[in-house]
């Protein structure tokens, strides 16, 4: 398993790239010398907190995003709210948490004990298409995995897809 020192140098010249900074600019930036900076990016030094906190500072990221990499979140970035209601609920659903349930009585808490209806359900208070829909695939997946031939790249395209809608949703109602 890779550690953030690993990575690091990566990371902090993938943002500097997309982020049109010459070495020497975000260098100069940082109060670095182009030379470390350059060591840091090519993995032969590894900054001290202190130095990846003026870089992420220079760069409108988090330190996070340098340690982490592009899965996480980033500071001055467009926010994509879908895409994070999206994760939240697959990380849920993955570790069980919550269930999406159509065949239940009003005014009872319904729970599944071995697929058997005995007490509660999920209230959505938003996105309620979206989530149930979601679900729904999660469930078909989770059934289904071994039948597609590129397993997570259709779990991924499921996501982007209901991210996508739920961003559209935010739009017009904002």
């Amino acid at each position: 398993m890779s550690t953030y020192e690993d990575n690091i140098g990566s990371n902090i010249r993938e943002v500097r790239q997309k982020r049109r900074y010459s070495q020497e600019k975000l260098a100069e930036l940082c109060g670095i010398s182009n030379t470390t900076l350059s060591a840091y990016e090519n993995s032969k030094k590894i900054p001290n907190l202190t130095t990846v906190a003026k870089i992420s500072r220079s760069l409108g990221v988090s330190i996070e995003r340098l340690y982490y990499g592009e899965k996480a979140v980033q500071v001055n970035d467009e926010p994509d709210e879908g895409k994070r209601i999206v994760y939240a609920v697959y990380t849920l659903w993955s570790l069980g948490v919550i269930s999406y349930y159509e065949s239940y009585t009003a005014g009872v808490m319904i729970h599944y004990d071995q697929n058997e209806a005995i007490g509660t359900m999920l209230v959505l208070n938003k996105f309620k298409d979206q989530i149930r829909r979601l679900i729904g695939l999660l469930d078909e997946f989770k059934i289904r995995r071994n039948t597609y031939p590129e397993p997570q790249k259709y779990l991924e395209m499921v996501l982007a897809s209901v991210a996508t809608e739920i961003n559209e949703e935010i739009v017009r109602n904002s």
